[in-house]
């Protein structure tokens, strides 16, 4: 029987670490489950996914700029992740530097044109900067791609008021209700 190689056994032990680590955040437990994160980067320094939940955690504990340096150390390594890149734009949407939120919201579009939540955010940076027809665009597509996501109906609705497109924000807000509806049963 073949042996399993050196770097498989680390991965898998990584994997088991990362693991523990995403159960103690789901627990609120954060100092734990940067341990875990600790033992997990120091069995495979190249593991994305735990760079990427180092920052989940340090976003949790409202550390923007520790959570900005694990996501990018998680995007070098994985540059096609429309999910990191996505992360990195909300970290630095938090610290209030919308140019570079939007440089990242417009990777994530770019890498998964159907990730709805990166056409919200980028279509809400949008609408705060006063560029509602380009805002419509993306949280249309963002309903589209998810139509149970609310928030972006009632972004979109707002837009096409600001638009003077008084009869395309009622037929927003109807769908809105239709949605609200179906979940609530």
């Amino acid at each position: 029987m073949k042996k399993p190689s050196k770097s498989k056994t680390k991965r898998k032990i990584a994997n088991s670490y990362l693991f523990m680590a995403k159960k103690y955040r789901g627990a609120g437990r954060f100092q734990k489950a940067l341990n875990a994160i600790r033992v997990t980067l120091n069995t495979d320094p190249k593991f994305a996914e735990a760079y990427n939940e180092q920052g989940v955690v340090y976003r949790k504990l409202g550390d923007s700029s520790s959570a900005i340096k694990a996501y990018q150390k998680a995007l070098r390594l994985m540059p096609k992740s429309a999910g990191i890149a996505l992360n990195l734009g909300i970290c630095y949407l938090y610290e209030e530097n919308e140019g570079v939120a939007g440089k990242y919201f417009k990777k994530a579009v770019q890498l998964n044109p159907r990730h709805a939540y990166a056409h919200f955010n980028l279509g809400s940076l949008y609408f705060e900067e006063g560029k509602y027809p380009l805002a419509v665009k993306h949280l249309e597509k963002s309903i589209k791609y998810d139509p149970q996501f609310l928030a972006a109906y009632e972004i979109c609705s707002i837009a096409h008021l600001v638009l003077g497109q008084t009869q395309k924000a009622g037929e927003i807000q109807r769908k809105a209700e239709k949605v609200k509806r179906v979940v609530r049963l």
